[in-house]
């Protein structure tokens, strides 16, 4: 696990899809600007070449040699730049494909822990994640619902719990993070506050947890070091 977590951070450091993507729009473009001047290259070879004909020569042969010269020039370019893009192409494939398998790899192991922590707020309910490793989805009784058909409670607590699940996997990885929330659950009802306010409580005894609030009334009852702003 640590070794496809330390390859994710490898890979998003060495290539910027953004970047990757801006490269090969200034390629196309490359591209058909190229095209266009060789396009009027070999329509002012044959202008020259028929005056060549028609009118003797008169100098005008070494124009028209000249302009093969532009118009061969042109095509070695036009290779280099298909070349260029072509790799680039395969390069972004090639990165957008480990990035998924990646996301895979972590996915199950974060998964699985999110759904035990899933199962004490909503029985019998398991999250579902996208490939960005985003919590995609809920499966209640065979029923998968999009995260953003559930109610603004239950995405509010889904998001605590994953995010409780990844730091549950580095730290089991011998990386500690700290779990920091920031006002958290706004629109939680009275029993899903005391259930999740329980989770909590629990993840600080292997973590440190970091709770900002303006509610105090909410988490009075937590033990911890508090640090008040007037």
């Amino acid at each position: 696990m640590q070794r496809a977590t330390s390859k994710a951070d490898a890979n998003a450091r060495a290539f910027d899809e953004t970047k990757l993507a801006r490269r090969l729009e200034a390629l196309a473009a490359r591209r058909r600007a190229t095209e266009e001047s060789r396009g009027e290259l070999q329509a002012r070879i044959a202008r020259l070449e028929a005056q060549v004909e028609s009118d003797g020569g008169k100098g005008l042969a070494e124009h028209a040699s000249a302009a093969r010269e532009e118009d061969k020039a042109a095509r070695s370019a036009l290779v280099r730049i298909g070349e260029e893009a072509e790799t680039l192409k395969l390069l972004r494939e090639t990165l957008m494909e480990a990035q998924v398998e990646t996301a895979r790899s972590i996915t199950g192991p974060v998964a699985t822990r999110a759904a035990r922590h899933v199962g004490r707020i909503l029985p019998g309910a398991e999250p579902a994640f996208a490939d960005d490793l985003g919590l995609s989805a809920l499966r209640r009784a065979g029923v998968e619902e999009a995260c953003e058909q559930l109610s603004k409670g239950t995405q509010e607590q889904l998001a605590i719990l994953t995010r409780l699940a990844f730091a549950d996997m580095l730290l089991e990885e011998g990386r500690p993070v700290s779990l920091i929330l920031d006002d958290p659950l706004v629109y939680s009802d009275d029993v899903r506050l005391d259930a999740m306010t329980d989770l909590i409580v629990e993840a600080s005894e292997r973590m440190q947890v970091i709770l900002l609030t303006c509610r105090e009334r909410a988490f009075r009852h937590v033990e911890g070091n508090r640090a008040r702003l007037a």
